[in-house]
C-alpha cells in the first residue's frame, strides 16, 4: 500500500501588502532577463523538507507548535546570482538572530521526525528569477524591510502551468507560546 505524501517546505509566506512591493521588484528587473517567479509563490524558504508522509507531517505540524521564536525584521539589501542553478535573488547581507534561531529550531524539530536536514549554514534568499544565463546589468538595489510575524508550512504542488506553491499552516512568531492557541489554517 503506497503511503501519501507532500512535497513540503517552513517558508516566510508574504501578506498581500508585503507580496505587491515584492511582484513590483521583480517586475522593475529588465526585460528578457529570465523567468520570473510568479508573484503568488513568492516566499523565503527556512527549511525544505521534501516529500513527506502524512504521519510525519503530523508530527512536524506538532512540532512547530511548540517553537518559540521571536518576530524580526529581515532587509533585503543586495541582489545575488547563482551561476549553476542559473537563479538571481535578492538576499539579506546580516542575518537576524532571531531567524537564524528560528531555522536551527526547525531543523532539529525535521531531525527529531526522521527527516534529513541540509547542514549547510542558512543563507536567507528571495528566488526573483528562474534560467538567467549569465549575471545581469540590474538597477540599484533598494532595501525591502520584511516584518516577519509568523512561519509557514508549504506544499509545493506540480500544476499544468508549472510549480504552485500552496500554505498549509502558519504559526505565530512569538517567545511565549501559548499551547492553547496553536497553528492556524491558512485560506
Amino acid at each position: 500500500m503506497k503511503t501519501e505524501s507532500a512535497r513540503l517546505f517552513f517558508a516566510l509566506w508574504p501578506d498581500e501588502a508585503q507580496r505587491t512591493a515584492l511582484t513590483a521588484m521583480t517586475e522593475s528587473l529588465p526585460a528578457g532577463l529570465g523567468r520570473h517567479v510568479a508573484p503568488a509563490n513568492i516566499h523565503i524558504t527556512l527549511l525544505f523538507l521534501g516529500a513527506v508522509a502524512a504521519e510525519t507531517r503530523q508530527a512536524l505540524e506538532a512540532a512547530a507548535t511548540r517553537i518559540a521564536a521571536s518576530p524580526f525584521v529581515l532587509t533585503l539589501d543586495h541582489y545575488g546570482y547563482w551561476r549553476k542553478p542559473q537563479v538571481l535573488w535578492a538576499g539579506s547581507r546580516v542575518t537576524p538572530p532571531e531567524l537564524r534561531g528560528l531555522v536551527e529550531q526547525l531543523q532539529r524539530a525535521a531531525s527529531a521526525c526522521g527527516l534529513s536536514v541540509d547542514n549547510r549554514p542558512y543563507q536567507p534568499h528571495l528566488t526573483l528569477c528562474r534560467k538567467v544565463r549569465q549575471p545581469p546589468q540590474l538597477p540599484k538595489f533598494l532595501p525591502f524591510y520584511w516584518a516577519a510575524a509568523d512561519f509557514s508550512l508549504v506544499e509545493s504542488r506540480s500544476a499544468p502551468g508549472g510549480v504552485r506553491y500552496e500554505p498549509c499552516r502558519a504559526w505565530a512568531l512569538r517567545v511565549d507560546v501559548d499551547s492553547t492557541s496553536g497553528p492556524h489554517s491558512v485560506e
